[in-house]
């Protein structure tokens, strides 16, 4: 199982860098209950173990953008309060066949509850599978139309067999865990990381133009889904800039966003001598 830094982990998701944001923190609503589902009011920054240990939405989207109503949401992770995420990937596969895909943004989720967001997610999951693999399709039936070979052709239309039968797989619960580093003393926060495994859909299964040619063997080797290893780095000692979109107000770590109450303080590392987190 390939192991991933958080540079290459922010790759997996198809951008340059991770951000989260979650729903239904200390003080907010349950799951389905109430619009945004956002965070009240609190005195003190919310450390991350309590962040991400009670059921909640979060939203994963690219730390180097300014949280907007075009920003794009690239994954939503759903944690069960139970030590458990799910990972439902909405960003598109870069694929050559043309089939449109729109995504989420952050308008989008505008007065939606956590129930809302959840089954935009899971639609949005589906709906990028799908336009994945027909626009494999699609590209593979042009190169069946116009062989270059007879080999070739023949390389091609076994790799349309691959591309219909790829089947969409339900995401599923898996756990997370929280890691803090402590500086020289030991006694004082330096970093904390969340990190998880899920099983994210692997665009080079498919068979398309772009795959096919002297090693098309290749391709027939890879698992349509395969193992991710994400440690996403809480980035910001203490709490990010709020943002409002419409009328819901994002906040949290730096790259990492939730829907929260207006007057909202944010979020923060947890300490070290919180239990439930590994610590160095």
């Amino acid at each position: 199982m390939k192991q991933y830094t958080r540079r290459e982990a922010l790759k997996l998701f198809g951008i340059g860098t991770v951000a989260v944001a979650g729903l239904g923190l200390t003080g907010c609503n349950g799951l389905g209950e109430g619009t945004g589902g956002g965070a009240q009011k609190s005195s003190e920054p919310v450390p991350a173990s309590q962040a991400f240990g009670q059921a909640g939405v979060w939203m994963v989207y690219g730390d180097h953008e300014q949280i907007g109503k075009n920003t794009s949401v690239w994954s939503v992770l759903v944690f069960d309060g139970n030590g458990n995420v799910t990972v439902y990937d909405t960003h598109g596969l870069a694929m050559n066949g043309g089939t449109s895909y729109d995504g989420i943004t952050f308008g989008d989720l505008d007065g939606m509850s956590n129930n809302e967001i959840i089954d935009l997610a899971k639609q949005k999951a589906r709906e990028n599978f799908d336009a994945a693999k027909q626009s494999a399709i699609d590209e593979t039936n042009e190169e069946i139309e116009n062989p270059v070979s007879t080999e070739y052709g023949a390389n091609v239309a076994a790799g349309q067999k691959v591309n219909e039968a790829a089947e969409y797989q339900e995401p599923e619960a898996v756990p997370f865990t929280l890691r803090l580093e402590t500086d020289d003393t030991g006694n004082i926060a330096a970093s904390e990381t969340l990190s998880f495994e899920y099983q994210s859909l692997n665009g080079s299964h498919f068979y398309s133009g772009s795959h096919i040619g002297s090693h098309p063997d290749r391709y027939a080797d890879e698992a349509l889904y395969e193992t991710k290893q994400v440690d996403i780095d809480l980035s910001a000692p203490t709490y990010s800039t709020t943002q409002t979109v419409y009328g819901t107000t994002f906040s949290g770590y730096s790259g990492l966003a939730t829907v929260v109450n207006e007057g909202h303080v944010g979020f923060t590392w947890d300490t070290p001598d919180t239990e439930g987190i590994e610590v160095d």
